[in-house]
Order: structure tokens, then C-alpha cells, then sequence
């Protein structure tokens, strides 16, 4: 089989297209650029010049402080990090290899006893704890954690066709999981340890569960993770009793309630003795404000922005007018975010706060079928930032397409 015919076979049948997708991603958790070589023990690992061929790590922004986090809850029981956070600073791999032995500012507030809690929802490091238990201690918890994250963004993508139309062929649900996995920014997230590619997987399964208490607990699973989720449930639960479905409503908002409740109860007994007041202690102290800014920023900001990296997905916000099930929510969601005043995000690249929201805008392009040259011109500037993001996420990290290539340059010119 040639090269046209092996790319028409992955193109049009989703069996063909999802181990190409595994393949692609786990191969590239695999290789780090640039990367220098790590001080101390650690994983087998080969350095080629500027890449090295070693077990999957994280790699910047938040991911290390949910490692910090994972480590704590395994070896000692607890969400206090003070004894984390120092031993990574003197060695240890707590928060990661990339950050062991180097100054980490601590994601934490501190009580009256000088004990440090993480300002990060702990519920994803939680829910991974039983999975790493047995490699407790050891360097093995980080890459597990991310190749954990890995497998839960692969499966959202092998449910996603299940989300498109009853007319939908084979082509057109190879092509969605491919636009996902490839045209968007999960590839990059999906390498690290990330709320957006859990929250995503959640999300995409609960629409496919048909059992009301199965929905429910993936919502309130989602809203423990990443509180904003909440929204998702309860707009789906207010939805579902529009219809009629009664109890399948019922329990959807009783998810969204009893996961923000569950949330702010343990978070206020945590940080029983700080001195000042906070409902989540989620570390965002910008508060918040009118959502035109977030919104223009979230879709065209440069570097925070959506479409700069992936116009491709412009065709996909089209479809969002249509509302129901599949668009509201994401709406909502979306309006969430351009709220904050903070709506960068902080370390990430293109969008970060809006991954859960990238199967919908997937959807909306596959529904509305668009042809023609500027569609193919704006797939090609997509598929190509996603490979550039899966292969060299720390290329892409708080820069523009213009800055990433700049500093390539300067780069191969012997620059810093």
C-alpha cells in the first residue's frame, strides 16, 4: 500500500485512524526538544544532541504542582505539601524531573502553622492515586500520570464519533477524531498533566451515557476536577427537564450542586486556619468581569487565543448557534471563562481554558461539511501548529506562530 492509499485508508475508517493516533501520541510523549540532559537518578534515558528519547514527563505551568500533589497524597496520606515542595527543591522528583533541584514557586497558601495547601483542585490527583499507589515514592509516578492523561484524551477521541449524527458515515467519523487528535491543541495537553484532557473525556462520555446516574456521576467526577465544569451538568440537567426527562435532570443538576458542594466543603476544612476567605482557594485572585475582552482574547489573542494557531475551528463556532445538548453547554462554558479576568490562563499554549471545549467545535465542522480553499489553507496552519505543539510542546508554551518561529531562528543561529 502506498503513501496516498495508507492516508485515504486512516482518513475514512475510524478503526484505521485511532491506532495511527495512539501511535503519533505516545511516540511523541516519548521524545523531548529541546531538552538538556537531568541532573541525577532518574528513568532510562538517551540524549541526542538537543532531544532525548526518555519516559514522559511534565513539563510546565500547573502539571508539576498536580505531581506535587500525587506524590503527597500517596507516600504521606495528605494534601499538605510543605515536605514535597522542599525535597523537590533539594533533589527529589516530587514535582518532576525537569524541576528537580531547581526553585519552584509554591501553588499554595499557608495556615497559621505554617503548613502549605495547594491552591489547585486536588480531586484529579486523588482520583489518580490509587493508579500510582503501587509506584509510590519512586520517579515512575510522573510518567504514569501522564500517559494516564494520554489514555484519557485517546478515549475521548475514540467516543467522539459516537456524538455525530445517525447520517454520519465511517469517513466522517474518522475525520472527527482525526480533526481532534491532530488539528487542535489536545495533542500538545494531552502529553502532560492537564485538568482540560480529563475534563474533555468526561465531558464527551457523559453525553454519551444513556443511564441518568452513570451522566451524574461523570458530571460530578468533572466538577471535583475543574470547578467551572459545574456549569456543564447543570445547563444539560436544566435541558433534559425542558424535555421532559425528569429524572435524568434531576440528576444531573444534583451532580452539579453536590460536586460544588462536596468541592467548597473539603476546601474550607482544608484551609480551616488561613487567615483570609476564599470559596475554592483555586489560586485565581483577579476576580471577574464583562466577557468581551475574555471572549475576543480567548478566540484571537496571539498567544491565548484559539484560532491564531487553529482557524480551522473558526468553522466549528458556526454551528454553536444551533444550541441543544451538544452547543449550549459549551457555550456556557466558554462564557465562564471570558468572565475571568485572568482568561490566559497563565502557562499553556493557544487557548488552555478552552480543551474541554474542542470536541464541539470538532462536531460543529464535521456537521456543517465545509469545502474550499481557504477551509484547506486554515487545516493545514492547524494540522501544523498541532504537530509542532504534540512533538515540541515547550516550543509553543506563552508564544505566538511569530514567536515560536523567532526564537527557532535565533536558535539556529546560536542565539539564546
Amino acid at each position: 500500500m502506498g503513501l496516498a492509499g495508507f492516508a485515504k485508508r486512516v482518513t475514512s475508517r475510524p478503526r484505521a485512524a485511532l491506532p495511527v493516533i495512539a501511535l503519533l501520541w505516545l511516540a511523541s510523549s516519548f521524545v523531548h526538544a529541546p531538552s538538556e540532559p537531568l541532573p541525577g537518578p532518574g528513568p532510562p534515558s538517551l540524549q541526542l544532541g538537543p532531544l532525548a528519547l526518555a519516559p514522559p514527563r511534565v513539563l510546565s505551568g500547573d502539571p508539576p504542582h498536580y505531581l506535587v500533589v500525587l506524590h503527597s497524597v500517596t507516600s504521606d496520606y495528605d494534601l499538605e505539601l510543605s515536605d514535597e515542595y522542599r525535597s523537590a527543591r533539594q533533589g527529589g522528583a516530587q514535582a518532576g524531573l525537569r524541576f528537580r533541584g531547581r526553585p519552584l514557586d509554591p501553588h499554595t497558601d499557608l495556615d497559621s502553622r505554617g503548613r502549605q495547601w495547594g491552591t489547585h483542585s486536588p480531586f484529579l490527583p486523588a482520583l489518580l492515586a490509587p493508579l500510582a499507589w503501587p509506584l509510590r515514592g519512586t520517579v515512575w509516578v510522573e510518567p504514569l500520570a501522564v500517559l494516564a492523561t494520554l489514555a484519557a484524551a485517546l478515549a475521548a477521541v475514540a467516543l467522539l464519533p459516537g456524538l455525530l449524527p445517525a447520517s454520519a458515515g465511517r469517513g466522517d467519523a474518522a475525520r472527527a477524531m482525526l480533526l481532534l487528535a491532530l488539528a487542535t491543541p489536545l495533542w500538545c495537553y494531552a502529553r502532560d498533566l492537564w485538568t482540560g484532557p480529563w475534563v474533555l473525556a468526561l465531558w464527551v462520555a457523559l453525553l454519551r451515557a444513556d443511564d441518568p446516574r452513570l451522566a451524574a456521576l461523570l458530571g460530578l467526577v468533572g466538577t471535583l476536577i475543574r470547578f467551572p465544569f459545574a456549569v456543564v451538568p447543570a445547563t444539560l440537567g436544566v435541558l433534559a427537564l425542558r424535555r421532559g426527562e425528569r429524572r435524568r435532570g434531576v440528576f444531573l443538576l444534583s451532580a452539579s450542586v453536590g460536586g460544588l458542594a462536596l468541592a467548597v466543603g473539603l476546601i474550607q476544612y482544608l484551609f480551616r486556619d488561613v487567615d483570609h476567605f476564599s470559596v475554592f482557594h483555586s489560586g485565581i485572585h483577579a476576580g471577574f468581569d464583562g466577557p468581551l475582552d475574555g471572549m475576543a482574547g480567548l478566540l484571537l489573542h496571539p498567544v491565548d487565543g484559539l484560532l491564531p494557531f487553529f482557524p480551522v475551528l473558526a468553522w466549528g463556532l458556526w454551528e454553536f448557534r444551533k444550541g441543544g445538548d451538544l452547543y449550549l453547554p459549551a457555550l456556557v462554558y466558554f462564557l465562564v471563562h471570558a468572565c475571568y479576568q485572568d482568561w490566559g490562563a497563565g502557562t499553556g499554549f493557544s487557548a488552555r481554558y478552552l480543551v474541554p471545549v474542542l470536541p464541539f467545535l470538532v462536531l460543529g465542522i464535521c456537521r456543517l461539511r465545509p469545502r474550499g480553499v481557504l477551509f484547506k489553507l486554515a487545516l493545514a496552519w492547524s494540522l501544523l501548529w498541532g504537530f509542532v505543539g504534540g512533538v515540541a510542546p515547550a516550543l509553543t508554551y506563552d508564544r505566538s506562530p511569530w514567536g515560536v518561529v523567532l526564537h527557532v531562528g535565533r536558535h539556529l543561529a546560536g542565539g539564546p
